[in-house]
């Protein structure tokens, strides 16, 4: 019995692109190549297919998700969600966590001082007026 070595040829794909072929390199040095040509590839999942007829497809796949993102997908957004409701229909005491933030002199105070600002903003015709802030030269970042 004989031992047949067949070159395997190797296809990247990329959304249905096939993009060429660099000998020498590995999939991993391919795809940061082209990742100057495509930015998104940057961060992509290499998925090397079967063997077929002496070719093996690559194909690069964005990585997708949410970042920090739990298993318990939304469930802290819907239990916060839930006592929001709670405490505005009158669900809870008036020890609720929104309540005692509410009532806490620190907010109320800032609450103050934010509804004074909209005031004297909206005093000239509600005219707005927007704040000029010009960084003298020292502050600017040299050019490359």
């Amino acid at each position: 019995m004989t031992i047949a070595i067949n070159e395997i040829q190797r296809v990247f794909r990329y959304h249905g692109v096939v993009l060429p072929d660099v000998p020498g390199m590995t999939p991993r040095e391919v795809r940061d190549l082209y990742s100057a040509q495509y930015p998104e590839l940057i961060s992509a999942e290499i998925e090397a297919g079967k063997v077929v007829d002496g070719v093996q497809e690559y194909t690069f796949r964005k990585a997708v998700g949410t970042k920090g993102c739990a298993s318990d997908k939304g469930s802290r957004l819907a239990a916060l969600k839930a006592a929001v409701e709670a405490e505005a229909r009158g669900a809870t005491d008036a020890r609720g966590k929104l309540a005692r933030a509410l009532a806490r002199p620190g907010t109320q105070q800032r609450g103050g001082a934010w509804g004074a600002f909209a005031l004297h903003s909206m005093r000239d015709g509600g005219e707005r007026h927007a704040a000029r802030v010009l960084p003298d030269s020292d502050m600017l970042a040299p050019l490359p």
